[in-house]
């Protein structure tokens, strides 16, 4: 059984228009500093825990109770691979708004060192 169609074939696409190196070195250098960024809030961040040292029984700090001190490690061990995710698919993808997605990255490690700080201060 042979399918045929009646339907002329479709018109090539219209080739795309190759981007300036300016455009390729500006998302080189955002793409590293984005994982420079991320590698170093995944790395660096979660050490603000030890703001709890000077917790003893019955401290009513933020940073004494248990869930915040958790809290601390994982927003920046869960925030970092997000924003790097999401920035590399931004810096990578032709969509209209791909740009945004790594500027949501970057704001994204930025609130994780507000929070962080905010909560271990």
């Amino acid at each position: 059984m042979t399918l045929t169609t009646d339907a002329p074939p479709l018109p090539p696409l219209p080739p795309q228009p190759p981007q300036p190196p300016t455009s390729l070195a500006a998302k080189f250098l955002g793409g590293a500093v984005l994982w420079l960024f991320a590698a170093f809030t995944f790395c660096v961040l979660p050490i603000a825990v030890m703001g709890s040292d000077g917790c003893y029984e019955g401290d009513t700090q933020p940073i004494c109770s248990l869930a915040v001190q958790r809290t601390v490690v994982f927003v920046p061990v869960l925030a970092a691979p997000t924003a790097a995710i999401l920035g590399t698919w931004g810096l990578c993808s032709r969509r209209a708004a791909a740009p945004f997605a790594w500027m949501g990255a970057m704001l994204l490690l930025v609130v994780a060192w507000a929070v962080v700080s905010e909560i271990s201060r």
